[in-house]
């Protein structure tokens, strides 16, 4: 072996003046560390090898070779084939070792791209790398039970397939017959054939069937998965017999895939589902998200289920939802990890409209993730569903659930409240427009949300038995409940059953009154906040964002920056991420706010969106739709698109009108501003190309 210690720093030096020799291990060395240099200095060396003594030649190709050991990126496959066929013209192709064949051998076999250079190195290793396997014979008997083939067995399934693809069928099928004679290749794979058209038995097919069915046998699911892959994308249209392969192979595949092969998995279930005649089995579907949660793999079960959405897709064939606990998995990550609301909510529509069943230990779970996201229809029908039965405690008996559905239906209370109350004052205005059916319509729904409620907490607190017997936890849920309804009296009741219980309240219990003097009274639960303070009780982050929460919603924002200051003072600098959201969108929508004052809060609300420690509810669109339109009040399109691709693009459903609306009005301010030449033409095209919208510029 050589090393070539200085070489590479004088790469247009002769060779032969380096050459010196060293110990196998050193080829690793700085030396060769850079593929560039290396390239470089082998396309100076060849020539110079001519007038060079042969065997300094066929040890310095050497060196480079024994290299690619350590980096197969220290040469590229041009370089790679020059050497063999120096060292082949000189005779020496013997000397190379049987390792370093196979990975060079290994290294074209595993390269997904298409390199004209790998079919002309398999040219001239082929005979080397061959001609050893014949002694890789499977053992007879007891000892073939425990039997693995080598690695360069392995190497070899996967060349058959690579000799296919670069039309070397008859290399192919003689490797093909080493590998049967020596049963590499089993005598079951053969047992299998395919009859659905004469095409379906031409060489290619025969072969890769046979070798993808012995791929089965030694449990190379991803070598079965890489042939059947190559043989979709090289064939011009959807053959029934392939197809049929690719499907057995698919899902024998996501039995065993790991996290890394799953990718894999994923690509070739989106390219099954693309042409018109091929639909994937149910059973396979499900299985491919039962896989995706094992190996957590989010990212590839929401690009799936996303390409089921379709509507192309939706025309041809309805794919089914995951099933078991799969199904909470995907919604969970979808809505939290995600952030994607749209393909959220659409998953808890489609729950419950094809009634599929959600497991009795997730019911409670998913119901909390739609109600918590906003999905209030989805969330009550769900809820009325599991209500009923003998398993109805694990939904009405579970606290958070119960606290979910009470925060987002008293919300709808609210506006219904408020739309009410605008209809009449619009009504005495003598606006024709309001009518008295559309008032008592809104009356109706008022009354039905109110019902609901009441129903839900109601069902809560008849779950649990007797007050006495009631836990902790689950009082101080039900008086923060009661708060929020409105019920202050009967909140602060169930905490008076606390304190006679001689239960010492805790940070959680003392943060529910609290609540509910912030509500109506901002500055006198500030006040009590800093009575607590210097009687040493120390408040939380939720402490202080109710009180802020509330001070943002009564007008009180000085109130509201004067206690953020003190919540860092006193080291509580993790506000709830509800309280952030409420504090950026009043931030950025106040009416009369100073334009010099706007663009600071503009700026804190994108420096807080961009630490990346705040939860999707400051992530969520509707804050992002705040953001917009105050960017847009300041005239500036750059910081209004930041909002859009952040908080926006792709959590939506692209086609709403709203978001139609908001991307116009970013597009039309972009063609404004290069108009006038304060914005660069390029920036406005790349921006205008995201929006897909059209502008003259």
């Amino acid at each position: 072996m050589l090393l070539c210690r200085r070489l590479l720093p004088r790469v247009h030096t002769p060779i032969r003046v380096y050459a010196q020799q060293v110990i196998g291990s050193q080829i690793h060395g700085k030396a060769l560390s850079r593929s560039i240099p290396a390239n470089a200095t082998v396309q100076n060396a060849l020539p110079e090898a001519a007038d060079s003594a042969s065997n300094r030649q066929v040890r310095a190709a050497m060196a480079m070779l024994s290299a690619t050991n350590y980096d197969e990126s220290i040469l590229d496959k041009r370089r790679i084939h020059s050497l063999l066929v120096l060292l082949r013209r000189l005779g020496a192709l013997s000397e190379l070792s049987a390792s370093n064949v196979s990975r060079l051998v290994k290294h074209v076999v595993n390269n997904p791209d298409v390199d004209p250079y790998d079919a002309r190195i398999t040219d001239v290793l082929l005979p080397l790398f061959h001609q050893p396997l014949r002694q890789h014979s499977v053992p007879k008997g007891v000892k073939s039970m425990s039997y693995r083939p080598p690695s360069d067995v392995f190497t070899a399934f996967g060349l058959v397939h690579k000799l296919i693809t670069f039309h070397r069928d008859r290399d192919a099928l003689h490797l093909f017959q080493t590998l049967t004679e020596t049963y590499q290749i089993p005598v079951e794979a053969f047992a299998e054939t395919y009859h659905t058209s004469p095409k379906d038995k031409n060489f290619a097919f025969i072969i890769r069937s046979t070798l993808i069915r012995a791929c089965f046998h030694w449990g190379w699911y991803h070598r079965a998965l890489d042939i059947v892959t190559t043989a979709i994308m090289t064939q011009d249209s959807t053959d029934a017999a392939v197809t049929e392969l690719a499907l057995s192979t698919l899902h024998l595949a996501l039995h065993n895939a790991t996290h890394n092969h799953f990718k894999h998995c994923t690509w070739l279930m989106c390219h099954l589902a693309k042409p018109g005649n091929v639909i994937i089995p149910d059973g396979t579907i499900r299985l491919f998200y039962d896989r995706a949660m094992h190996v957590k793999d989010g990212p590839s079960a929401e690009f799936f289920y996303k390409y089921t959405q379709f509507r192309r897709t939706i025309r041809r064939v309805k794919y089914p939802l995951p099933r078991g606990r799969s199904l909470t998995w995907l919604m969970d990550y979808l809505a939290t990890t995600s952030r994607n609301v749209h393909l959220a909510r659409t998953l808890a529509k489609q729950v419950v409209d094809e009634m599929e069943p959600i497991p009795l230990q997730d019911r409670a779970r998913f119901v909390t993730l739609a109600a918590s996201h906003g999905f209030a229809s989805s969330a009550r029908t769900l809820w009325g569903r599991y209500s009923v039965g003998r398993d109805r405690d694990m939904v009405l008996g579970n606290a958070s659930l119960m606290l979910r559905m009470v925060s987002i239906f008293s919300k709808l209370i609210n506006r219904t409240k408020d739309e009410i109350e605008d209809s009449t004052t619009s009504q005495d205005k003598d606006d024709g427009r309001i009518t008295v059916s559309s008032l008592d319509e809104r009356q109706k729904q008022l009354d039905d949300l109110i019902q609901f409620v009441e129903r839900v907490v109601r069902d809560f607190r008849t779950s649990k038995g007797s007050l006495e017997k009631i836990s902790h936890f689950d009082l101080s849920s039900l008086a923060r409940a009661y708060i929020t309804l409105g019920r202050v009296s009967d909140g602060l009741d169930m905490l008076k059953v606390l304190l006679g219980r001689y239960e010492i309240p805790d940070i959680y219990d003392i943060n529910i009154a609290i609540s509910a003097i912030a509500e109506f009274h901002p500055r006198r639960a500030a006040g009590i906040m800093k009575k607590m303070v210097a009687r040493g009780i120390r408040p939380d982050a939720v402490t202080f964002g109710t009180i802020i929460h509330h001070a943002i919603l009564h007008g009180e924002l000085r109130l509201a920056g004067y206690l953020i200051g003190r919540a860092q003072e006193l080291g509580c600098e993790e506000l709830s991420a509800k309280t952030t959201a409420s504090l950026l969108r009043a931030s950025v929508n106040v009416e009369g706010t100073p334009t010099s004052l706007l663009k600071e809060n503009l700026q804190r609300a994108w420096d807080i969106i961009q630490s990346g420690d705040v939860s999707t509810v400051v992530h969520k669109p509707n804050t992002g739709k705040y953001c917009i339109f105050a960017s847009l009040r300041l005239d500036d399109p750059v910081m209004a698109f930041k909002f859009w691709e952040t908080l926006v693009k792709g959590k939506t459903e692209w086609g709403d009108r709203k978001q139609a609306f908001q991307r116009r009005l970013i597009a039309n301010m972009i063609q404004r501003h290069c108009q006038k030449e304060t914005l660069s033409r390029d920036c406005g095209r790349q921006m205008l190309a995201q929006l897909k919208e059209r502008r003259v510029l």
